[in-house]
């Protein structure tokens, strides 16, 4: 059964002009028609009209970096798990409720223990559980020791890497994800150092086209920043410029062989990175926007991420990350680009999500405002439709409370792990 979507504003991508009273026609799970509701008005002349009033139409969001096993409740510092995959599973289908919540209505989970996180996926498409879709890499490659060894995926070797990476394709994995570097949440792992030779890394890179998958990389450092590169991975995340002092320096360099790759970063920006409150461990916020606002300038592909699930980064938080964008001075289109149409294309959805378009899935979600105008728009959702299922229950996007206390206290956890001295 049809059913017409009409709203003051319709976005249908990032690029088009805004569709003043427009309508989205839904049939089944995938989009029919879309345009001004004047010229569709007698196509729909038989289908029920849902009304969303002043709001902005548009395709739902991707956040390209989540980890659904994670309880960002707390201040966890570290990637152990502790708890059974039987005591995961309520807080998985929580977490992911969460990110419908906040209009996001594709992930990608780039690091899980086990298969839990790919047997929500399959939940999840066969309609069992509501979430968004999902894209799996469950355990990351990694060295003895290194960042998310307790994950599993512990390798070493030409040989073991590319073990490592079948045994990914046989799990169902929809992309490998590589510890290039060590981490702030896995202590004594050291964030600017390179795990991974060149050579395991190219072999990692060649094994994986070979069975289809794509390939991101954790790199906080710019040594490992660099290998992912001349690997030709497909895209780097976080991308810190980590250097052995402890400061994080744009290095234009290795920027370029970014650029010249066609690789796409995601900076994973997120709650810890709002100007109040601040406590991302990798430098003071200043060189953090100076580092993003020279991505820009370089032209490197962006696309969204949050890293939801570490502590105090809530999966329905997503604005915050936008905000930190938009202050480094990334335009909403840009946002929007990198939130939508550029994630699809980077996580092999271009012809299927991130626009809305006949033929396209019906994945969309409408926000109180303009976000055109006004980036704060996307923290007041107010519809969500994922696949042509409507995520009925919205819950409000509630303020951060004030723990700066216990945020003060992760990050010296996280630095002092990191072997990293800090006045922070």
């Amino acid at each position: 059964m049809a059913l017409a979507i009409r709203a003051a504003r319709l976005l249908p991508d990032n690029a088009s002009e805004l569709i003043h009273d427009g309508v989205v026609v839904v049939e089944g799970d995938r989009v029919k028609l879309v345009g001004p509701w004047a010229a569709l008005e007698k196509d729909v002349a038989n289908t029920p009209v849902k009304q969303l009033g002043d709001v902005t139409l548009m395709p739902g969001l991707f956040d390209c970096h989540v980890h659904v096993q994670f309880d960002p409740s707390g201040s966890n510092t570290s990637t152990d798990i502790q708890a059974s995959d039987e005591e995961l599973i309520p807080l998985m289908e929580a977490n992911v409720l969460r990110l419908l919540d906040a209009g996001v209505t594709t992930a990608r989970d780039l690091g899980s223990r086990g298969m839990t996180a790919a047997q929500l996926r399959d939940r999840i498409n066969k309609g069992e559980v509501m979430g968004p879709r999902l894209q799996c890499a469950n355990a990351p490659l990694t060295v003895e020791n290194g960042h998310a060894h307790a994950m599993g995926g512990v390798c070493r070797g030409v040989e073991g890497v590319r073990a490592e990476v079948r045994k990914r394709h046989a799990e169902g994995a929809d992309l490998i994800k590589v510890m290039a570097t060590g981490g702030f949440m896995t202590a004594g792992s050291h964030p600017s150092k390179a795990c991974f030779t060149t050579e395991e890394m190219m072999a990692i890179s060649d094994e994986a086209k070979q069975l289809g998958l794509p390939v991101t990389t954790h790199a906080t450092g710019t040594e490992g920043i660099e290998r992912a590169a001349d690997a030709h991975f497909n895209s780097v995340e976080h991308c810190s410029w980590i250097t052995p002092s402890g400061r994080a320096e744009f290095d234009p360099k290795v920027a370029q062989k970014l650029l010249n790759n066609n690789m796409a970063v995601c900076p994973t920006m997120n709650t810890a990175c709002v100007e109040h409150d601040y406590f991302c461990p990798w430098d003071s916020r200043e060189v953090i926007m100076s580092n993003l606002k020279s991505l820009r300038n370089t032209g490197i592909k962006m696309i969204v991420g949050t890293d939801a699930g570490i502590g105090f980064c809530p999966f329905e938080r997503y604005i915050d990350g936008l905000t930190v964008l938009a202050d480094a001075g990334y335009t909403p289109r840009e946002i929007i680009a990198a939130a939508t149409t550029v994630a699809a294309e980077e996580c092999g959805l271009g012809k299927e999500t991130g626009r809305l378009a006949p033929g396209f899935a019906a994945d969309l979600a409408a926000f109180a405002g303009n976000p055109l105008e006004n980036i704060n728009a996307f923290g007041e959702p107010r519809f969500v439709m994922a696949r042509g299922r409507e995520h009925i229950e919205i819950k409000p996007i509630a303020p951060v409370g004030d723990v700066s206390e216990a945020k003060n206290m992760m990050l010296q956890i996280l630095r002092r792990g990191a072997g990293i001295e800090t006045e922070k």
